[in-house]
């Protein structure tokens, strides 16, 4: 069984610091579950790692809402 990690961030800026450091250790096939209230931070952390393996390829793009994305026609 995979172990479930709960952290506290003490504001987005953390956040997304956590989001950069942990997009290097994810692979094409990895799943992260994220579950929180609105406004716990998914949005923030999904982006903050999309953001930074966008990087590391030299490209910069606006990452929008996953929820938006499936709402979006």
């Amino acid at each position: 069984m995979t172990p479930i990690l709960t952290s506290f961030f003490p504001d987005e800026s953390a956040l997304q610091a956590f989001g950069a450091r942990l997009a290097p250790d994810l692979a094409a096939g990895d799943v992260l579950l994220l579950s929180g209230y609105i406004g716990a931070g998914k949005t923030t952390l999904a982006r903050a790692v999309i953001q930074a393996r966008l990087a590391v390829a030299d490209r910069l793009e606006d990452v929008p809402s996953p929820t938006f994305t499936l709402v979006q026609t």
